[in-house]
Order: structure tokens, then C-alpha cells, then sequence
């Protein structure tokens, strides 16, 4: 009997590990998302996403109904924005103010206030840019918006190849980091690849890394 219930017992942790081994997304009242990781994505307030362990980078949005009384509100949405931050093995919420007035909508769209926390009320780091857009569009292509950005130098562009997006999305220079004009990479570039292929690796591979590290001072 204890050689079959030991058997099961190791799977049943293996299982657990690989479970918790990742990232749970909440979207707060009135956010949305429709670009996740480089895969079209249209999750709305009170979803919740499952992400691999790593850098994420989201599109996202706030709508909210405004109006001068509920008879006549309106479903209104903010700019679209990009976000840029790194996560592992936590339980986060993605939520923004809560939005009653087309001012307080403007006010938000210039201050980007985000509030990005874990299961313990901590606040995470994010970079975050607006995705432009050209004019009157009724429908938005985000994954072309999202492959523009990210040729840019904005702190929440990801100038890499993400697990499981398109190929598409981008092709091989866009793992090279930037080039400026005296022929040094972009250091921003470099610091996020870095973040993100050392939150990709296994511990081992970590100890390696860093022993090289060391014995390269």
C-alpha cells in the first residue's frame, strides 16, 4: 500500500508546483485588456488571467459609463495603453481609479494611474506608454499598433520575441538590441532582456549565470 500512495503523494506536489508555477492576472473595475503577451486577448473587468512566469506586456484599457446622469450616460473609453512589467509565481490585480466624469477620464489619461499589486496589498513596478493611434478608427488592428511600438524606444516597448506570440508580431532583429547613435546598445533594452531571459531560466541555469557574473568581474 506505501509503495502506491508514495508514488501518488510526488505526483500530487509535481502537479501543485506546476500549478502555482505562473502568474494570476484580476483585471479591476472597468479594466480591459485586448493584447496579452503578443496574443490578441480581449479579457474585461472581473477576468482573470493565467500568464507564464516572466515579462508580461499587456494592451490595455479603462471603460467606464460617463454622463451628465445615468439617463444619459455612455460607455466611454480611455487612451490605450501598454504595459510593461515583470511577475513570477503571484497572485497580482490590475486596477485603475474609479471613473465617474469625462474629467476624471482626462485626468487619468494624462496621469496613467495604474495600481498594480499582489495578493499582499504590495504595489509592483510597470512601465507604461500610450499605443497611438492615426486618427478616426472604428476598428483598431493592436497587434500592428503593438508591433510599431515596440520599434520604439518607449520604456514599456519589448524589443524581443515573446513566448507565444506570432511571428508576426516581429522578426529576428527585433531581438538585437537598439543601436544609438554612438554605436552602444540601448541599455534599457539590454536591462529588460537580461530580466527577462534570467526570470526564464531554471535555478540551475541561474547559479550558472551568476557564477559567470562573478568570475567575469
Amino acid at each position: 500500500m506505501k509503495a502506491i500512495v508514495a508514488p501518488i503523494f510526488v505526483l500530487i506536489l509535481l502537479v501543485s508546483a506546476q500549478v502555482n508555477a505562473d502568474v494570476r492576472l484580476t483585471l479591476g473595475p472597468c479594466v480591459q485588456t485586448h493584447v496579452v503577451n503578443g496574443d490578441e486577448k480581449n479579457a474585461v473587468s472581473g477576468e482573470s488571467l493565467t500568464l507564464a512566469n516572466g515579462t508580461q506586456q499587456l494592451v490595455v484599457d479603462c471603460e467606464a459609463m460617463l454622463g451628465r446622469s445615468d439617463d444619459d450616460a455612455f460607455p466611454e473609453s480611455s487612451e490605450t495603453f501598454v504595459l510593461l512589467f515583470d511577475a513570477a509565481d503571484a497572485v497580482l490585480t490590475l486596477s485603475a481609479p474609479r471613473l465617474q466624469s469625462r474629467q476624471q477620464m482626462a485626468a487619468f489619461n494624462q496621469q496613467k494611474d495604474f495600481r498594480l499589486v499582489n495578493a499582499e496589498g504590495e504595489a509592483l513596478s510597470y512601465q507604461i506608454g500610450v499605443l497611438e493611434k492615426e486618427g478616426f478608427q472604428v476598428f483598431r488592428d493592436y497587434l500592428d499598433e503593438l508591433e510599431a511600438f515596440n520599434r520604439t524606444p518607449a520604456p514599456a516597448a519589448l524589443r524581443m520575441q515573446l513566448p507565444g506570440a506570432s511571428a508576426a508580431a516581429g522578426n529576428v532583429t527585433d531581438a538585437v538590441p537598439h543601436v544609438g547613435e554612438q554605436g552602444a546598445p540601448d541599455q534599457e533594452t539590454v536591462r529588460q532582456m537580461l530580466r527577462y531571459w534570467y526570470l526564464q531560466a531554471d535555478r540551475e541555469t541561474r547559479e550558472e549565470w551568476k557564477n559567470w557574473i562573478q568570475s567575469s568581474k
